[in-house]
């Protein structure tokens, strides 16, 4: 029996495509691979219990960690990342919380497993800080505004190196302890927050990953990556479908077989594909929103305050 550790960062927002994601992997894997799940969620997030009831469902021997992420205790949360969610940062501080353990695998909600994650999972670190796949962007397309973006940040950045996707990373947790201080020593602007931070402060320590690990659908593979490697990732061979660039579960834009592979899993634990679009623009509606004023937001029309933590301050009218 191998056991894989797996990590989920997510909120009320994005348990249930978490749920998906987990059910995907616990499907797909082999018979003798135990799963250990670890979700470092915001405070009061929905959906726990309908997790646990997904990993009992499979006998597999998959166990779950459940940590709540306190403002206080996340050193991202404070004004100058106020802008963006606090999850968003929530991986790259893993290895403050889960100090029993020296490696884990972070896999963004968006995330369709196809197969066993065990061999990605045992992938030899040596010194590096993580594993990543390089991102998809066409950075030979002068026309394409993401692929002009990355080819600029890893030339002034990363020393024209490759640029990887953060929504699947392989934590070597003993260096990330080791290296935490370059997190917050690089002051970089951050357009793709998280990523733009940990390909700018781990450059040089970061393990490049095959593109079968990390493969958008619908998007077309540049050629920073073999002619091998993106025949293998398109014609069967990827493991992990990485939705970023297509809602799985939008029926009229989604291809056919990612909406089947989305509403399979889906369906397995009780959710139909036609609710999600449904939730997102619940979501929508109650999304907070930026101002041109330094700690002033707007959510469903009314307007919030938050203090230089970037907690929401209660006002009494």
């Amino acid at each position: 029996m191998s056991e894989i550790k797996v990590l989920y960062c997510f909120d009320s927002k994005f348990w249930r495509m978490a749920a998906v994601s987990m059910e995907s992997l616990l499907a797909t894997a082999n018979e003798n691979t135990s799963v250990k799940f670890y979700c470092m969620v915001a405070p009061n997030t929905d959906g726990r219990e309908q997790i646990e009831n997904i990993i009992k469902s499979h006998k597999s021997g998959a166990g779950l960690v459940w940590r709540e992420i306190e403002a206080s205790e996340n050193p991202f949360q404070n004004y100058e990342y106020a802008r963006w969610s606090p999850v968003i940062f929530y991986r790259c501080i893993a290895h403050r919380f889960f100090t029993d353990i020296d490696r884990i695998l972070y896999l963004d909600s968006d995330i369709l497993v196809c197969r066993d994650l065990t061999e990605l999972f045992n992938t030899d670190l040596n010194d590096y800080v993580l594993g990543g796949v390089r991102d998809m962007a066409p950075v030979n397309d002068r026309f394409h505004p993401q692929g002009i973006f990355v080819k600029k940040f890893a030339e002034k950045y990363l020393n024209n190196g490759p640029y990887i996707n953060s929504g699947v990373l392989l934590l070597n947790l003993e260096k990330m302890r080791e290296n935490e201080n370059l997190l917050f020593e690089t002051k970089i602007p951050l357009f793709y927050p998280d990523q733009d931070l940990i390909n700018a402060a781990f450059v040089g320590k970061i393990k490049i990953l095959p593109l079968k690990y990390n493969l958008a659908p619908g998007l077309h593979v540049p050629k920073t990556f073999t002619p091998t490697e993106a025949h293998e990732a398109m014609f069967g061979g990827h493991v992990i479908i990485h939705c970023y660039s297509v809602k799985p579960y939008d029926y009229e834009h989604a291809p056919d077989q990612l909406y089947e592979m989305f509403s399979k899993h889906a369906k397995n634990i009780g959710m139909e594909p036609e609710k999600f679009m449904e939730w997102d623009r619940e979501y929508n509606m109650n999304k907070i929103r930026d101002t041109f004023i330094p700690n002033i937001k707007i959510r469903a029309g009314n307007i919030i305050v938050f203090n230089d933590n970037g907690n929401e301050i209660k006002i009494e009218l």
